[in-house]
């Protein structure tokens, strides 16, 4: 199996990253703080799971890029709006951390968010990886497995060209398999995280706005049908790129969710807790894209200028 190394070992880092160790992999797992790094070592990572639950007693934990070891795949889990940070540390470190036949794997909401790892790493491959999940950290060892775990991925190529399917996501691929974990294999990003924003756009902000879990969204009948009228225009915009999403998609993620345990979205769980946003690479970024391809969002729009707002009184304390 691959060599991984794990940052951002919160609820998405961790149910893959302690899946991929409890199979066999050789994982390493970077803690943001001193105490949780300890609280690791001491007791091990503990995933609660409705597939059953893992408990890793031996970890390889980090509590810095210097401490991380050489590795194939370098899993980045961490928010959006933390990779300025992620970026500055893997341009010291990507020659000397990753193989020269290594990549790494974005796991993360949004789009247009590949680019700048490339050229933090250049020559080694960059992926994106949009997980279905549903599940949150409880602790600074545990994480709560709701529901789903698909991990799509996709290969980053210049110019937003479709990259197929590479020899690396293959080997991602077989691990998670090896893992219990399903992994679907897209040859376009671009059209693989606008799939992910179809549901992402709707249902993070309006979690937010409405103060809701997904099983509150769907079950309204007028948010129902706002949630179909985002969807419809991340349809258009994706069209618009040349990117046409398949027309059952929408009653697909409706009917998807409605079958989901009930959800707090990570949107949701950052505005509670007083933390910023995913709003530009979840909600600006697409919006952008739109614009320059012809397409109007206006629907998605208004969610954007109400998230904005709620960012900004965070930021200055009203």
């Amino acid at each position: 199996m691959l060599r991984y190394a794990v940052v951002g070992s919160g609820a998405v880092g961790g149910f893959y990253g302690i899946r991929l160790a409890h199979a066999g992999a050789d994982v390493q797992f970077l803690f943001r703080t001193e105490a949780d790094a300890d609280a690791v070592r001491a007791l091990g990572l503990d995933l609660r799971s409705p597939d059953g639950d893992l408990l890793l007693e031996d970890v390889h934990v980090a509590r810095d890029w210097a401490q991380l070891i050489p590795c194939d795949v370098l899993v980045v889990a961490v928010k959006a709006t933390s990779n300025a940070d992620v970026l500055a540390h893997l341009a010291e470190h990507a020659d000397r951390l990753l193989a020269p036949d290594g990549g790494i794997l974005l796991v993360q909401n949004g789009i247009g968010v590949e680019p700048g790892f490339a050229a933090a790493a250049p020559g080694r491959e960059v992926l994106g990886g949009l997980a279905f999940l549903c599940a949150h950290r409880i602790g600074p060892r545990q994480v709560e497995h709701l529901d789903y775990g698909t991990l799509t991925i996709a290969a980053h190529a210049a110019e937003d060209a479709a990259a197929g399917v590479t020899p690396l996501m293959r080997a991602i691929a077989a691990d998670l398999d090896s893992a219990g974990t399903r992994a679907v294999l897209d040859e376009d990003l671009v059209r693989a995280r606008w799939r992910k924003l179809m549901w992402n756009i709707p249902f993070n902000p309006l979690s937010v706005i409405l103060d809701a879990t997904t099983d509150e969204l769907v079950a309204d009948p007028a948010t129902l049908a706002l949630i179909r009228t985002l969807m419809a225009e991340v349809a258009a915009a994706a069209a618009a790129e040349g990117r046409e999403l398949p027309p059952t998609l929408i009653d697909d993620l409706v009917a998807a969710t409605a079958r989901m345990a009930p959800y707090a979205t990570s949107m949701k769980l950052d505005a509670d807790a007083g933390r910023p946003m995913e709003v530009d690479v979840m909600l600006a970024e697409p919006l952008r894209r739109a614009a320059r391809a012809g397409v109007a969002m206006p629907s998605v729009a208004v969610l954007h200028s109400q998230l904005a707002f709620l960012d900004r009184s965070r930021e200055s304390g009203l």
